[in-house]
C-alpha cells in the first residue's frame, strides 16, 4: 500500500510520523505552501515529496487529503481524474457534511472504482499523532478501518449516509471553537486593563473542578497557531447548523469574532512570542 498525503501540515506531518514509527513504508506528498516550509519535514519522514496533486493521486493507493476547510472541494476534483483505480480517498478536512458529500460525489463520478471515506478528527492531532480518534463514514469507512487499525490508529466507523461523521464534529466544534471566540473576546478586554489573571482566577474559583485557565490559555495559543484555519471551521458549523433547521446565533457571532481575529493575525509583521502578547494584540487592535 503507499499513501499519498496531500497537505503536510502540522496535522499531516504528525501522522506520518506516528504511522512511519508504526512500521508504514511508501509515502508521498504534496502541498502547495512554499517547499521550504513542508518539504525538509517530509524528507526528515522519508516522505517522498511530489510536484501536484495529480501526481500523488496517479501514484498512490490511498489519499489522505488534509488541506484547509475552503480548499477541500477544489483538492477532490484536482485529485479525481487522477486516481489510481480502486483507491481509497480520505478526507480529513473540518468540513460541513453538505461539503463532504460533495467531496464523494466528484471522486466517484470521476472514479468510480474508487472509495471514500468522510473523516472527522475528533481532538487535536497533537499529541495523539496517528493516534488521534477518528470517526468515519462512506463507502470507504470499513476499508480505512481495516487497513490503519494495524498500525495503532483508533478509528470508529459511523453507519449510515456520508455527513453523520461531520455533523459529530461540527457539533463538537460549536463549542470548542464558540469557547475559543469568546475567551478571546473576554480576555483581550480584560487585558487592556491589566486584569486577564483576576478573570482566569475567577473562573478557576467557580469552576474549581475543571481548570478554566488552562482551557482558556491553550485555545488562545491554538488560535495564535491556526487562528484564520479555525475561524474557517466555525464557519462551517455555523452552515452546518442551518442546514439541520438551528438557526446559528451564536455559532455566527463566533465565526465573525474568529475572522476578525485572523484578519489581526495576518496584519501583524511579526508573530506574538506568547498568549499574552497575543492577546495584548487584539486589544491593541480594538483601539485602532
Amino acid at each position: 500500500m503507499k499513501l499519498g498525503f496531500i497537505g503536510f501540515g502540522e496535522a499531516a506531518s504528525a501522522i506520518a510520523s506516528g504511522l512511519r514509527q508504526a512500521g508504514a513504508i511508501d509515502m508521498a506528498a504534496y502541498d502547495a505552501a512554499s517547499a521550504e516550509s513542508w518539504r525538509p519535514r517530509a524528507e526528515e519522514l522519508g516522505v517522498s515529496c511530489k510536484a501536484s496533486v495529480a501526481e500523488v493521486a496517479g501514484e498512490c493507493d490511498v489519499i489522505f487529503s488534509l488541506v484547509t476547510a475552503q480548499a477541500a472541494l477544489e483538492v477532490a476534483q484536482q485529485a479525481g481524474p487522477h486516481l489510481c483505480e480502486g483507491a481509497l480517498y480520505a478526507d480529513f478536512t473540518s468540513c460541513s457534511p453538505a461539503v463532504k458529500r460533495a467531496i464523494g460525489d466528484v471522486i466517484s463520478r470521476h472514479r468510480p472504482s474508487a472509495q471514500y471515506a468522510a473523516v472527522a478528527v475528533m481532538s487535536a492531532v497533537k499529541p495523539h499523532g496517528h493516534r488521534v480518534p477518528l470517526v468515519v463514514d462512506g463507502d470507504g469507512a470499513r476499508r480505512f478501518q481495516a487497513a490503519f487499525t494495524l498500525y495503532g490508529c483508533r478509528i470508529e466507523v459511523l453507519d449510515g449516509e456520508v455527513g453523520g461523521a461531520a455533523l459529530l464534529k461540527m457539533c463538537r466544534s460549536a463549542v470548542l471553537k464558540g469557547l475559543e471566540a469568546l475567551f478571546l473576546e473576554a480576555l483581550a478586554a480584560a487585558e487592556k486593563m491589566g486584569l486577564a489573571d483576576r478573570v482566569l482566577a475567577s473562573l478557576d474559583a467557580s469552576f474549581p473542578e475543571h481548570h478554566l485557565r488552562d482551557l482558556a490559555l491553550y485555545l488562545v495559543e491554538r488560535n495564535l497557531e491556526h487562528a484564520d484555519r479555525r475561524a474557517h471551521e466555525l464557519g462551517e458549523v455555523a452552515a452546518t447548523l442551518c442546514s439541520v433547521g438551528v438557526e446559528p446565533l451564536v455559532a455566527e457571532a463566533g465565526y465573525r469574532r474568529l475572522t476578525r481575529v485572523a484578519q489581526v493575525r495576518a496584519a501583524l509583521k511579526q508573530r506574538p512570542g506568547d498568549v499574552r502578547a497575543w492577546l495584548r494584540s487584539l486589544a491593541n487592535a480594538e483601539d485602532a
